[in-house]
């Protein structure tokens, strides 16, 4: 069901994205693709995009997230549990609080895993950058053929830095990598993703209530599932705020993590991005210098809050701007 808010595991429940799913097939089925990468903005579907075409191949996987991987201990217990599970728990649970994990249980479980032609998925991958574990990424596909690993990530330029995409000094620079961007839905996928959603569910939408929030929520899938998902029990209007409301506070709260050391500053370029600015314009209102200015939108480029194209600089996500 489309309008299920989880990640998405079978290909009959995830909509559109049908020449990506074929490109990372052929990737995933490609002996001479070792490493793939995933990048898309927020909740534009590339968790659910993996999960489905993993699933749809049969191929057996190991998931970690970034976010809960802080230290290289954190990365060794982790594969050493997974490995566990897949061996059906024939070795014991290894905890990760105040254990430091042999290393030759760690290399048994990468060799586990590459006998078995496992594939290695690291969602948010950028995050391990923060320990340096592009180093022991790098050291899983110089020593084991056989696990191909796949890593995605919604901070686009950290990703890519992560991967060394232009830094000769990093880890994994040079690498052969397959790239797959995911993408805000156009306007007719979006109209067709709620119109077949709404089939599913047995609901009546209106042509007048789909196009007032695809103009609200721009092809962002993840908006327009939860969305779908409010309709499931609540009116359109209703559905509509629930999920701006929703989507304003979580993309709020993303920014004020990412921007706590300078709050103040990157609340006044995005407010001078509402509608779209170029430098001029931003370095005008904002009052602050060339150099600060320059550093301050790479980044938020690169953590994908904002998009630029023809000189000019937008916000990302609808519900970003709106909060603002």
């Amino acid at each position: 069901m489309y309008f299920n808010p989880q990640v998405k595991e079978k290909k009959e429940d995830f909509y559109n994205y049908q020449i990506l799913q074929e490109e990372l097939k052929k990737a995933v089925l490609d002996k001479l693709i070792p490493l793939i990468a995933v990048y898309g903005l927020r909740r534009t579907g590339k968790t659910s995009l993996i999960h489905v075409v993993l699933n749809s191949l049969k191929k057996k996987y190991v998931w970690l997230d970034g976010r809960d991987i802080e230290s290289r201990e954190d990365f060794q217990v982790k594969i050493a549990n997974e490995v566990r599970k897949m061996k059906r728990f024939s070795i014991k649970t290894i905890s990760i609080k105040g254990l430091q994990v042999d290393i030759g249980l760690f290399k048994e479980g990468l060799n586990y895993l590459n006998q078995r032609k496992t594939i290695l998925v690291i969602d948010e991958a950028q995050l391990l950058k923060r320990a340096h574990l592009d180093k022991i990424v790098a050291y899983i596909y110089d020593n084991y053929p056989d696990i191909k690993i796949i890593l995605s990530g919604s901070e686009i330029g950290m990703l890519m830095a992560f991967l060394g995409k232009e830094d000769a000094q990093a880890p994994l620079f040079g690498r052969a990598v397959f790239d797959i961007h995911t993408h805000r839905l156009e306007k007719e996928n979006s109209l067709g993703f709620l119109s077949i959603g709404a089939k599913q569910a047995k609901l009546n939408f209106k042509e007048n209530e789909i196009m007032e929030t695809i103009a609200n929520l721009d092809g962002i899938i993840g908006w327009l599932t939860k969305y779908g998902w409010y309709r499931l029990n609540f009116s359109h209007k209703e559905a509509l705020r629930k999920t701006i409301q929703d989507g304003k506070y979580i993309a709020k709260e993303e920014f004020g993590r990412f921007s706590i050391r300078s709050e103040k500053k990157y609340n006044s370029i995005l407010r001078t991005l509402k509608g779209g600015a170029g430098w001029e314009e931003i370095k005008k209102k904002t009052r602050i210098s060339d150099k600060q200015l320059s550093s301050m939108l790479k980044r938020m480029t690169s953590y994908g809050f904002i998009e630029k194209h023809d000189r000019i600089y937008t916000i990302a996500d609808p519900l970003l701007e709106a909060a603002f």
